[in-house]
């Protein structure tokens, strides 16, 4: 339907105008074909048959000419506007009025319009409109047609000729339209290309800004919990420091007694030797049991290098048992209820570390309120490979306006005696060291912290 031409997005217009060239073509010989058939059928002259088949003739021979030779257009267009309107004046010698089969070269204009384009198409029109006048007016050949005839055939031309240009310049204004909004569309793609491009360089810088403030905030909150975690140890270790005091003050007591009444004994003289031996039986096993809590509270701060699997009754024991002192001295009934023998892979130090920080809160506040029957009961619980352990008190609870706010680092309800670092690392031990849940609540007589961590049961 190119004629065998490739048109870029410029030649939109050309493109056109080849399509209805080859498509007029097409109806041209059908319509020559049918006229020929007609004559034949009728007995017409076989003259008109001759001009109908020279017309195909040149129809074809102008088509595969646009192929072959496609830069020599406008050479190939106007041979044929020539030739064509040449036959078109031989019809008129060679047909009768009344065989109107030829008007089918009514689609000359149409032809001439898209071969030769706006600016020559009005000239060749009017020279074919001048052509049948004088073929009309020379007295050498006479013709059928009348004067009339003539008249009515080239008002017929002239009003395809408008009606074409109508539609013409329709289509142009159109086309000019798409390619005016074509051009802006082009424009504001290369704007945006343009925009985008520089959004995307200033996203970029802001990317690599980012980057580098997230890095150096990530290792400004490594520092931090490094810091805090040493301020908590210094914290704990200053607790330990006053458990071994409380801890140490009664055997010690014992010890000075048992020396003091010996010494009495030896004087008086009524020291035997059993009552020496079992004296001294009793300071050496006194000692032992000093050196024994010694142990303990040097390998608390011994950090774990790996996991170990350990009984959750041992471990809990564990914890509370650093706690002693200060419960007997309080006079605090603690109430762990632990009985199933639960293992779970942990840290024994922190998480001894863990239920250290949870009692000597509960036995604060236990004291603080002056609670006349003081309560902590420990109560473990394990369902869904969950072990839940949970450590409540009857000191009435946190007050609503800051229990969100107890596992933030350096908030403390102890003013100058709290470090605001024990509940905060607590919940980093639980949570990122065990995999766990540290919670909190108010029962309906105090407070009640939960811990919950996966477990392991081989």
């Amino acid at each position: 339907m190119n004629s065998g031409l490739e048109f870029d997005d410029s030649q939109i217009e050309l493109k056109t105008r080849h399509k209805v060239i080859n498509i007029t073509v097409f109806l041209a010989i059908i319509g020559l074909l049918f006229g020929i058939g007609i004559t034949l059928v009728s007995g017409g002259s076989s003259a008109g048959i001759i001009v109908n088949l020279s017309a195909i003739t040149i129809l074809i021979a102008t088509s595969i000419a646009l192929r072959i030779f496609k830069k020599r257009f406008d050479l190939i267009t106007t041979i044929f506007a020539s030739e064509f309107l040449i036959l078109f004046n031989l019809l008129l010698f060679v047909a009768e009025p009344s065989q109107l089969k030829h008007v089918w070269l009514l689609t000359y204009p149409a032809l001439i319009f898209f071969y030769k384009g706006k600016n020559a198409w009005i000239a060749w029109i009017g020279y074919l409109v001048l052509s049948l006048f004088i073929s009309k007016l020379q007295p050498f050949i006479p013709m059928d047609y009348s004067l009339r005839d003539i008249v009515y055939l080239s008002v017929v031309l002239i009003i395809m000729t408008i009606v074409i240009y109508i539609y013409k310049h329709q289509i142009d204004l159109g086309n000019e339209t798409i390619r005016s909004q074509k051009v802006q569309l082009e424009a504001l793609t290369k704007e945006l290309e343009f925009k985008v491009q520089e959004k995307t360089k200033e996203l970029q810088k802001l990317n690599v800004s980012l980057e580098q403030k997230v890095d150096d905030k990530a290792k400004e909150l490594v520092e931090k919990d490094a810091m805090i975690l040493a301020q908590s140890r210094q914290a704990a270790m200053g607790e330990m420091i006053s458990m071994i005091a409380h801890q140490w003050r009664q055997p010690l007591s014992t010890i000075t007694l048992q020396i003091t009444n010996l010494k009495i004994n030896a004087l008086l003289g009524k020291q035997t030797v059993d009552e020496t031996n079992t004296a001294l039986e009793h300071i050496s096993n006194t000692i032992i049991y000093l050196s024994e809590t010694i142990d303990d509270f040097q390998s608390f701060f011994k950090p774990n290098k790996k996991q170990e699997r350990k009984s959750i009754c041992e471990l809990v024991e564990r914890g509370t048992s650093f706690a002693k002192p200060r419960l007997k001295l309080a006079d605090i009934n603690l109430i762990n209820t632990c009985s199933e023998d639960v293992y779970i892979l942990t840290y024994p130090n922190e998480f001894a570390q863990v239920i250290i920080n949870i009692i000597n809160n509960a036995i604060d506040a236990l004291l603080e309120n002056a609670i006349e029957q003081p309560i902590i009961n420990v109560n473990i619980v394990h369902n869904n490979h969950t072990i839940e352990i949970s450590i409540s008190d009857n000191a009435g609870g946190i007050a609503l306006e800051i229990i969100n706010n107890i596992f933030e680092p350096y908030f403390s309800t102890k003013g100058k005696n709290g470090t605001g670092l024990g509940l905060y690392m607590s919940k980093m031990i639980v949570e990122k060291e065990f995999g766990g849940l540290l919670q909190v609540k108010n029962n309906s007589v105090g407070a009640e912290f939960t811990i919950k961590i996966p477990y392991a049961n081989h």
